[in-house]
């Protein structure tokens, strides 16, 4: 399979420069620990009034392509990575996804578009799954992009530090930027990516957790167990790299630059002496383990790539190199990712433009099928939900009716987008993984991927199409797809809201190569980007979810839907007489039926979905399945059309054979 390589980078920082010094004067109870002395931080990027999350993405992507020969219209796939995504004054954006946003912002229209959301290791998550498609042949292109507005949280804690531990302190390290990273195809394979690993760990999600603060003022807040993460991510992660190397089949002599994840510069240093003792050698030092932490700060997702861009512009870092990038972030997740560098820190620094021609688009073709070998469904029970619980109840029901324990699974993707507490940082996916076992806890847990994809009502099914692929290309055996809804509104909210309920499918390769998903495909409508939009907000003593009127997506199912079905159909050489049920969207109780009336070449076949308390959003097509299996209208061998929309007017399908 093909290698990726970095064909560009981008990277926007703000103008604005906060000191250590000014953000711990500005502390009601300003701490005596030395953190410029240990952190390593004398001052970070701070944004200024009137710019968020989406402008440094927005910057950051046109930086990026400011430097290849690449356009946005040649892009095949958007990912954004960013854990921010305080977007307005006081709005924290659920809906449309970011990576949609992108997408239309930067006129890439062509390009199928979700967000990724993996704490601080998001970016690499997004970065090793982009690879994954390109070595398929699925994609051409992938930017994954990231805009990180995080000094809001440094404003929280400085009204709620008490203490000198205070798990609050590790605000005060934070930084503001943006990233992009612009993929495509390797010429050769002596550049680009060698190999790309990352593990979650979820034992240890407690240890950092961010999401909005519980006191009256409002504004969201993180808190670290700073010397226990340190020394879990340190120790998992050394544990993690010797695995790496020795199957990438490389040496520590082999490795010229490290790039951690810039936190701390005692962590950083604790990473050389445990990495030095590790592989008896000390190689690795100051010189060539890059930290630009002083005039940074942790600028979460963000940290690598603009590490890159630093030690590129200053020499540190130089063309023919081959770097090892450190990946960590909360939940906790470690890993790795070893890349052979052509001349990209050199055009870095003139600006000049790399010549490589877009690729051709990747023609839409069958895949490997891949079957649901498991499915469960967390119905409303009248209980009060929680996202823990709806996975839990589903998860069971999943892994029972495949007759598998939690050992076999090594990908967990997490596709709801509301969740109880309305937590940003760790994935959902983490905290299952620890606390359902997935990663070692028990018994008979074993080693896990674990993240969260989200893409409104049509995360599933994205979900679906990557845990597809990761299996094709050997990077999984079994993959378990999770969602959950938990939708916080207000009481005075007149709106339907989402459905709370989970739902789970575990994914296997089909020994027939028969049975399963035959393929994906999906339409965005630019012009539809801001007809829907869903965000958090503060009310006195409580955070909220307030949207627009949902419903409005249903004229886009009606509308575009038929042409991306018969799109699929004629690439995949399907004849659409021969699909037995049609599983619709859920955005409106009456959307079935419409449907019917505007397609009737398929209006016998269309299910009609429970509505049990509002929108079923992610878990539509596992309670669809469940209907058929219910009414018994299908049998093995049957083909069944999957489909779904998200907000930003993307709509989305796929053909799966019973």
């Amino acid at each position: 399979m093909d290698r990726s390589l970095i064909d560009s980078v981008g990277v926007a920082l703000p103008a604005r420069v906060l000191t250590m010094a000014e953000a711990l004067a500005g502390c009601a109870h300003p701490p005596v620990l030395p953190l410029e002395l240990m952190t390593g931080i004398s001052s970070r990027r701070a944004v200024d009034a009137g710019e968020y999350s989406l402008d440094l993405a927005l910057r950051a992507a046109r930086d990026c392509f400011a430097r290849s020969t690449i356009t946005p219209r040649d892009v095949d796939l958007v990912i954004s990575t960013s854990i921010s995504r305080y977007d307005a004054p006081g709005r924290v954006s659920y809906e449309p996804a970011t990576a949609a946003r992108l997408s239309a912002a930067l006129g890439c229209a062509r390009a199928w578009s979700f967000d990724i959301t993996n704490a601080c290791a998001g970016n690499f998550t997004g970065i090793y799954l982009a690879d994954t498609l390109i070595r398929l042949g699925r994609v051409g292109t992938a930017l994954i992009v990231s805009g990180e507005y995080i000094t809001h949280l440094l404003h929280t804690a400085q009204r709620e530090i008490t203490e000198e531990l205070d798990a609050r302190l590790s605000c005060l390290t934070l930084g503001d930027a943006g990233s992009a990273v612009l993929l495509a195809r390797a010429d050769d394979d002596h550049t680009g990516f060698e190999h790309i690993s990352l593990r979650t760990v979820g034992r240890y999600h407690a240890l950092c957790v961010a999401g909005p603060t519980d006191a009256p003022h409002g504004g969201a807040i993180m808190k670290t167990d700073m010397l226990a993460l340190s020394d879990a991510g340190v120790r998992e992660g050394i544990g993690h790299t010797t695995r790496a190397m020795a199957h990438a089949g490389l040496s520590i002599a082999d490795i010229d630059r490290i790039i951690p994840h810039q936190t701390s510069l005692l962590t950083i240093r604790s990473v050389i002496r445990r990495l030095n003792q590790a592989f008896g050698t000390r190689a690795f030092g100051d010189a060539n383990v890059i930290n630009n932490l002083a005039e940074r700060g942790n600028t979460s997702t963000t940290t690598h790539i603009v590490a890159l861009h630093d030690a590129s512009r200053d020499g540190r870092i130089s063309s023919g190199q081959r770097l090892m990038f450190g990946i960590a972030g909360s939940g906790i997740n470690v890993g790795n990712a070893f890349y052979a560098l052509d001349d990209l820190p050199g055009r870095i620094v003139t600006g000049a433009v790399s010549p490589r021609p877009a690729p051709p688009r990747p023609r839409l073709r069958r895949q490997i099928p891949v079957r649901i070998a498991g499915l469960g469904i967390a119905w409303p029970d009248g209980s009060a939900p929680t996202t823990l619980g709806l996975i839990g109840r589903a998860t069971a029901q999943c892994l029972d009716e495949a007759s598998i324990p939690a050992s076999t699974v090594d990908t967990l993707i997490h596709a709801g987008l509301y969740r109880s507490g309305m937590i940003a940082e760790p994935a959902i996916a983490a905290i299952t993984a620890g606390e359902l076992g997935f990663d070692g806890t028990t018994s008979a847990g074993g080693s896990v991927l674990g993240f969260d994809l989200t893409n409104g009502g049509l995360g599933l099914l994205d979900a679906c199409r990557i845990a597809c692929a990761l299996i094709e290309a050997g990077r999984s055996m079994a993959a378990l797809v999770v969602a959950s809804e938990v939708e916080e509104r207000a009481p005075d909210d007149p709106e339907a809201p989402v459905a709370a309920m989970g739902s789970a499918l575990l994914l296997r390769a089909d020994p027939q190569q028969v049975h399963g998903f035959l393929g994906f495909h999906g339409h965005r409508c630019d012009d539809l980007v801001d007809a829907f939009a869903a965000w958090a907000t503060h009310d006195p003593g409580a955070y909220y979810i307030r949207s627009t009127e949902r419903s409005v997506l249903a004229e886009a199912v009606l509308e575009h839907l038929p042409a991306v079905v018969a799109e699929l159909c004629q690439a995949l050489e399907v004849d659409p007489a021969a699909i037995r049920a049609v599983i619709p969207p859920s955005v409106a109780r009456d959307l079935a039926e419409r449907l019917r009336h505007r397609w009737p070449a398929l209006a016998r076949c269309i299910v009609e979905l429970p509505w049990p308390a509002g929108d079923l959003f992610t878990s539509s097509i596992p309670a669809g399945l469940a209907v058929l299996r219910a009414d018994c209208r299908t049998a093995a061998g049957d083909l069944v059309l999957l489909t779904s929309i998200a907000s930003g007017g993307q709509v989305g399908a796929a053909l799966y054979r019973l």
